[in-house]
């Protein structure tokens, strides 16, 4: 397994991994109108327009086969998150790996590079949010509930967090 930088030709493969774990997992959380809502966001089409827009756009690939997702991105105020230095805060999104693909330490490794992008770049902290099902992947890679708060969302999610320890710069 190789982890890559999207290009356009992993678009259809990357949006048949997210609709489906949509609606055969995220669905089972979040029902039938929330999962209609945001799958919106994930066709073919709407991939190639909006992930290379992204600070970073993962695929995990095997040969020519997709096998899982993730991204970085500015927080923006998304998901509730204002940030005071918002340059150095940033959020994880659209993390997904193939069904048959699952618990093989796949997503582990797209968010361990993420992890590495985060550091290398001087992020203060990553925001991700998490569904029921993601909860704990997440919380074992060292992410904590967003300002403590441990409720859901509206969506039926929970947002997480990671701190970063920034090297301090050796002046000679």
């Amino acid at each position: 397994m190789e982890i890559k930088e999207y290009e356009e030709k992993y678009a259809k493969e990357m949006s048949e991994i997210i609709l489906s774990n949509l609606y055969t997992i995220t669905i089972k959380d979040h029902g039938q109108e929330v999962v209609d809502r945001i799958s919106r966001h994930f066709t073919e089409e709407e991939i190639k327009k909006n992930f290379p827009k992204r600070i970073k756009c993962l695929v995990a690939v095997e040969g020519d086969k997709v096998l899982a997702t993730a991204s970085i991105d500015n927080v923006n105020g998304m998901y509730g998150v204002q940030a005071e230095n918002p340059e150095n805060k940033y959020i994880i999104l659209t993390v997904f790996t193939h069904l048959e693909y699952q618990k093989r330490g796949i997503g582990k490794a797209l968010i361990q590079k993420i992890d590495e992008y985060a550091e290398e770049i001087g992020a203060d902290e990553l925001i991700i949010p998490a569904s029921v099902y993601g909860l704990e992947f997440y919380r074992k890679l060292g992410y904590d509930f967003y300002n403590g708060n441990s409720s859901q969302n509206k969506d039926g999610e929970y947002i997480l967090s990671k701190h970063f320890n920034k090297k301090q710069k050796r002046i000679f």
